[in-house]
This record gives C-alpha cells, structure tokens and sequence, in this order.
C-alpha cells in the first residue's frame, strides 16, 4: 500500500470509529439495547477488518514481516469468536454473560499470540552501513524495566487488579478468568513500553499502531474489568471505545507501508520531540501513576499496603536510576573532554612525528613577532630524501622522518618550538640572538649520526637556514620570514649541502660548514 493510500486509510478508519462511539453514546440514554448492538457490531466488524489485512498482508511480505502479522492474524481470530459470542449472548439471547464462559476462551487467545508478535516486530532492527550497535548499560535497563512494569502494576491494581482479588469470585474458574485479563494486559502493556522505548526498531510505524492497539484493548478490558468487580451489570458505552478503536489499529498496522525510507537506509534520523518521546517513554506510565495516586490522595482515599510498598520500591529505582544517569553523565563529560583535547592536539601537530605541524608554528611565529622578542628562524631540510623513498620505500622514509623528529626535537630548549612544515621540511623557532646557531649546529650534529631501520642504516643529511630576529624597527611578517629563512636554507644547499646559512634580518647570509 501506498503511503498515500495508508492516509487516506486511516482518515477513513478515524471517522468511521468516532462515528460508531459517537452514535453508541448518543443512543444510550434512550435505548440501551441498540446502543449496545451499535457498539457490539462495530467492535465485531473492526475484529474481522484485522483478521482480513493481516492475512491478506502476510502473503505479500516475507521474513519476520510476515511472522508478526500471522501470529496477529491467529490472535485477532480467536478475540473475533469471543466476540461473537459475546454479541450473541447480550444482542441475540439477552441472558446475563456466564463468567467463565467460551467468549473469555476467545478474548484471551489475543495475548498469547499478541506478545510474541509484538516480540517479532520489535526484533527486527535497523542496520545501517558503518553503524555501530547500541551498548547500554545492563543495570541502567534492568532499572528502566522495573520502572515500568511497577508503575504499571500500581495502575491496574488501582483500576482493575486490587478490585479483583478484593472482590473476589464465586468459583475458582471466575476468579482465574478475571485475574487473567488484567494480568494479559499488563505484561502486553509493559511490552508496548519498552519496544517503544528502543529507536531502533526498524518497523516504528508498525509498532506504533500495534502497541496503540494493545494499549486501546487493554484500557477498556481494566474499566470493564473494574465496573463489573464494582458490582455494575454493564459499563458505560465510551469505555468500550477501547474495544472498538484496538482491532481497527491493529488492522492500519497491518497494512502500513513496509518499504524503510531513504532517512532509515542512511541512518536513523529522528525530530528533537521524538528524541523526548524515546528518552520518556520508560517514564509516561510513572507519570501517570503518580498523577491517579496523587488525585486519590487529594480527595482523601488511602492507599493499600500493595500501592505502597511497590510504590516505594519504584522510586527507590528511580533514585539508583539517576544516580546512574548522573555517574554516566560524568564519565561522558569528561570522555568529551578528552576527545576534545585529543582533537586539538591532532589539529595542531604532525601525526607521524608528534611534532608541531605548520597551522602551530605559524601561530607560535605570530605571537613571537608580535611580542618584539629576539627569536632564531631555522629552516631544516633533509638532503636527497627522496632516495630514501625510492629505494626501500615509504614505510622506511616514514621511520627516518619519525626518527629525525626525535632528534630535533632532542636538540632544542623547552621553550622552543620544532615543527614539521610538510615532507621533509621542519622548522625551528628559538628564542635569543645567539642561541638560534648553537641549536642549527646541535641539530647538524645530531643527524650526522646514521639512522637505523629494521636491519639497514641511513646516512642522513641536512641544509638549514637560519634568520636571527634581533632588530624589531622592521618587522617582517610570517610569510616573509618563513621565505628568507627557506632562502637561506637553499644557499646552502647550493653551496654544498649539509651546511648552515645565518642571517639577521637586514643584513648579509654568512656561511658554516
């Protein structure tokens, strides 16, 4: 089916359901009879509209796609015999419903096949090229878990459940009966929590709409499960909505488009609302717990000792959950923190040999002009390195240049700065007049010495400019200090190679060899 088809689908589907409760509760007060057959038909019909698609669509799908609809379609079958019996017996022969009787047999085949479709269609994930899967903390689940299934439990107790065992039931068949339909609908309920709570499902619009279903259904099985343990004969039309509203949503899901998006194949990409709707849902049921909990205690209802000691036992979860929340947070702060100074430090130096890299040096270069200190320029260029490459290879060329690294970086101050500008060119900035000379010779020294690399040595050489910074009445800028000092790195290679060209700013080269 279309997404536009689907629209359309659901429009009509919406209508139709709000016109079947509307008319039901418009008739009620004056005849109670064909308000009922209204709301009996429209849930029966709703019931085999599901069975219908989920057959119908099962035979077009493949894979789990289609496990989940089969097990919905077996399901909705057995809640459409219950409901055909229990239109026969209030419509057609207008006796009181036997409890236990062969409708409940019916109503309650849904859950058992329901959960495992709802296990099915939750399991199918999305996965995407490059992603990596989620790793959430066992503890942090295990809590969220227990969130929901005891914020659940004090609701149907408060509606449903607490009536039921206090009430009690004639035989032990009843009373079986009647705890079994609350209980169905709070694990189905949890289910729908949690599943809903997981971005990565892969079929969201399917599970939506059947969690929707289950949630509509189990609704008004706790009113009806509530009224008749009040001791009510019936329950009033709108509560049935539930029962009308459930088969038809399991019947859109069932025929909801099952092509995954362009977004979906590239990537989850969810609105910031949804964003808050995944990171609350665990929490949507303890909100709605503490707001009926909080109103009972407003008009001056006591709590049982049930709602009390597992209404203790889920804030104590919530507490250890935002401890744990807080914790994580921490790590994750200072995990930020680290990839931010890991960022920084890869922005800002050469990655084979940790030295500075140019974006650095410029930088550094800057705030020596500008302070108006005296400051040596050295320009270092290694001699024929391209040989090196040539004949054993760049892996080996790699090796010299980390070693060569080293040894630079050996030959100056701590207050100095060695940078790799790019290939085999670094440069040097260090402070004073005279001290720039004394690091050029240390460093020609040091690469005097051959380099070994697995089993073979390297004779390595080097030209080196330098430009002595101590007259400041004529600034230079970066740019063209960097050229006077590569300028005077190549007049020694020009005049030999593995020699030492010094300049001041102003003034003649003079060589060293």
């Amino acid at each position: 089916m279309t997404r536009t088809s689907f629209r359309t689908a659901t429009v009509t589907a919406v209508v139709l359901v709000l016109t079947a409760v509307a008319a039901a509760a418009a008739i009620a007060p004056t005849s109670h009879y064909a308000a009922r057959l209204i709301d009996d038909l429209a849930q029966l019909v709703g019931a085999l509209g599901a069975v219908g698609c989920c057959i119908w669509s099962a035979r077009r799908t493949l894979g789990s796609d289609r496990t989940w609809r089969v097990l919905m379609a077996i399901g909705m079958v057995g809640w459409t015999v219950g409901q055909s019996l229990w239109t026969y017996y209030r419509t057609f022969d207008q006796n009181p419903v036997p409890s236990p009787s062969p409708s409940d047999i019916g109503y309650l085949t849904l859950p058992v096949f329901a959960l495992p479709a709802l296990l099915v269609l939750g399991s199918s994930r999305s996965r995407t090229p490059g992603s990596r899967p989620f790793r959430g903390s066992r503890v942090r689940l295990l809590l969220d878990g227990l969130i929901v299934v005891g914020s659940l439990f004090i609701l149907t107790w408060s509606t449903a459940l607490g009536a039921v065992v206090r009430g009690g039931a004639p035989t032990a068949a009843a009373f079986a009966i009647a705890i079994a339909y609350p209980a169905t609908d709070l694990v189905l309920v949890v289910i729908v929590v949690l599943l809903g709570s997981d971005r990565r499902v892969r079929w969201q619009r399917q599970l939506l709409l059947l969690g929707l279903g289950m949630v509509a259904l189990s609704a008004s099985d706790s009113a009806f499960v509530y009224f008749v343990s009040s001791g009510a004969n019936d329950i009033p039309t709108l509560y049935d909505t539930g029962f009308v509203a459930g088969p038809v949503l399991v019947l859109l899901a069932a025929i909801a488009p099952t092509e995954p998006s362009r977004a979906s194949l590239a990537g989850p990409r969810h609105s910031p609302f949804s964003e808050w709707v995944y990171l609350l849902m665990p929490y949507i049921p303890l909100l709605v717990t503490g707001l009926l909990m909080g109103t009972r205690l407003i008009l001056g209802k006591r709590l049982d000792p049930v709602e009390m000691w597992i209404g203790a036992a889920v804030v104590t979860a919530v507490v250890f959950r935002q401890l744990i929340t807080i914790v994580d947070n921490a790590r994750l702060v200072e995990r930020l923190r680290e990839s931010k100074l890991q960022l920084e430090y890869q922005a800002f130096h050469d990655s084979l040999t940790g030295l500075a890299n140019r974006a650095l040096f410029h930088d550094r270069l800057s705030v020596a002009i500008e302070d108006r200190l005296p400051f040596g320029l050295l320009f270092v260029d290694l001699d024929d390195f391209k040989a090196v490459n040539d004949q054993s290879g760049h892996a080996s060329g790699d090796a010299v240049l980390a070693v060569v690294g080293k040894r630079l970086a050996d030959s100056v101050r701590g207050t100095d700065v060695v940078a790799r500008l790019g290939g085999d060119e670094f440069a040097v900035l260090a402070g004073g007049v005279e001290e720039p000379e004394r690091v050029a010779l240390r460093i020609l020294d040091a690469l005097a010495e051959p380099v070994m690399v697995g089993d073979q040595w390297y004779t390595v050489r080097a030209s080196v400019g330098v430009v002595v910074c101590g007259d400041h009445e004529h600034p230079l800028s970066v740019d063209e200090l960097l050229h006077q000092a590569d300028a005077a790195m190549y007049e020694a290679k020009r005049q030999g190679k593995g020699g030492l060209i010094i300049c001041e700013t102003g003034r003649g080269p003079s060589l060293l060899n």
